[in-house]
């Protein structure tokens, strides 16, 4: 009969606790590589947390969000990214489109995160919602002036509307929403329009769009609403000089994220992206960067407007994502720089 050897019997047991342990569910020494387009100090305690609880080690690379799409298109199989992070859902369909992302099954993202608010098939996911808002200082504008986008197309406010530079994702999607919405014609309009009482206040950064408004360099601007919570955190006394309003069915965004069908580690990645999608990742989100969770059915934090208070575009940000090249083509045309 044949006898196994020592070292071989050593060889066996090293197998074999191998291969129950990973059967088991048990992983060891998991790492994930994300290439996020967020900002690293607003994503990372939310990684660390996932760290913490897993033991999944995250390798983090930001950069801006288009710029990490052209990276993964360039890369193509050699990627080693497993999860694509964005602030734009319709850079994530750019993605979708192109075929990078895999689609996902599972039981936490279909009960947390509304259809509206992720692919049709699950191959990107809604982290974090962001509504886009007037920001405008109240000793210079009424609320009732600024009831609406279109509002801002009055001449009366030549010279003292701000705007985000068309080249980011914000202005971008914003634009796509819109031509859902009504068409290239009539969003053709409203850009020449607001466009023409901007004149030169445009911005790089919706911060600083916020800033102008609360130092009275323009009386009001289009900005994510959490910038405004953001500066108010910082400078409570410009209450006075600072405000917003959300017009009706205002258009959004979220943040979001889809695994690259490349990916190594789908498993921990779908881990990762349910923990985002879990009522402690959507209230890590709205505790650091005053967003609103996705989760309809999640209260925002306390300084935060309720969701009931405002309404949301009808169209949903698949449709969105479909439109972001006309949208960039449409931004080119009328000079939005």
């Amino acid at each position: 009969m044949y006898k196994i050897s020592g070292v071989m019997k050593i060889f066996l047991a090293v197998v074999s606790m191998i291969v129950f342990f990973t059967t088991t569910g048990q992983v060891f020494a998991q790492e994930l590589v994300i290439y996020s387009g967020r900002g690293e100090r607003l994503i990372k305690p939310v990684l660390d947390e996932f760290t913490k609880k897993t033991g999944i080690k995250i390798t983090l690379h930001s950069a801006g969000t288009v710029e990490l799409l052209n990276k993964l298109l360039a890369e193509g199989d050699r990627t080693t990214a497993d999860v694509y992070l964005t602030v734009d859902a319709g850079t994530l369909e750019r993605a979708r489109i192109a075929g990078l992302l895999q689609p996902i099954k599972s039981d936490i993202i279909e009960k947390n995160i509304p259809v509206a608010m992720r692919a049709p098939d699950n191959s990107w996911v809604g982290l974090s919602l962001r509504i886009r808002v007037i920001a405008y200082n109240p000793q210079k504008v009424k609320p009732e002036e600024v009831k609406t986008f279109d509002s801002l197309t009055d001449p009366k406010f030549k010279g003292r509307l701000g705007l985000r530079t068309g080249s980011n994702v914000y202005p971008q999607s914003h634009t796509a929403m819109m031509i859902a919405e009504r068409g290239e014609s009539e969003t053709e309009k409203f850009l020449r329009a607001v466009l023409a009482n901007a004149g030169d206040k445009i911005y790089p950064s919706d911060s600083r769009a916020v800033e102008a408004v609360a130092k009275g360099e323009v009386d009001a601007a289009i900005v994510n609403h959490y910038y405004v919570y953001g500066h108010l955190r910082k400078k409570p006394d410009d209450k006075k000089t600072l405000a917003f309003v959300v017009p009706p069915r205002t258009a959004y965004n979220v943040s979001g994220a889809g695994i690259l069908k490349t990916s190594k580690n789908k498993e921990a990645a779908q881990k990762l992206i349910e923990f985002m999608a879990s009522d402690e990742g959507q209230g890590m989100f709205s505790e650091e960067n005053r967003e609103y969770p996705v989760n309809p059915r999640l209260a925002p934090h306390a300084d935060m407007m309720p969701r009931q208070r405002f309404t949301l575009s009808d169209v949903t940000l698949s449709q969105m994502g479909r439109y972001v090249v006309p949208a960039i083509d449409l931004i080119d045309k009328v000079g939005y720089r």
